[in-house]
């Protein structure tokens, strides 16, 4: 049974991917590092995507998922960032409670 999107978002990684392949990308990993990136991580994300969302276990599939560079080192969590603390400061609070309306 394939996993639903709630459990396994194949979008996701795929966008990561294509990002990473990009040229934006590329031009500034060659900027930065000297060099063009593989984009191994994220493909390799993609084949565990992939097995994640034919797995029938749900549980198996999240735990999949939860192994995957994406989850790891990016994902939604803001402190795993890989520009947090070197090109912005993570703020406690956003910037935007702080506005005053008059």
């Amino acid at each position: 049974m394939v996993q639903p999107n709630d459990v396994v978002n194949v979008l996701t990684f795929f966008d990561e991917w294509t990002r990473c392949i990009g040229s934006g990308f590329q031009s500034d990993s060659l900027y930065r590092f000297g060099k063009f990136d593989a984009c191994a991580a994220q493909w390799t994300d993609m084949r565990t995507a992939m097995k994640a969302k034919t797995t029938s276990d749900p549980v198996e599939a999240a735990q999949l998922v939860a192994e995957t560079y994406y989850s790891k080192n990016l994902g939604s969590d803001l402190t795993q960032s890989p520009t947090a603390g070197v090109i912005w400061d993570l703020k406690e609070t956003p910037g935007w409670d702080e506005v005053v309306e008059e």
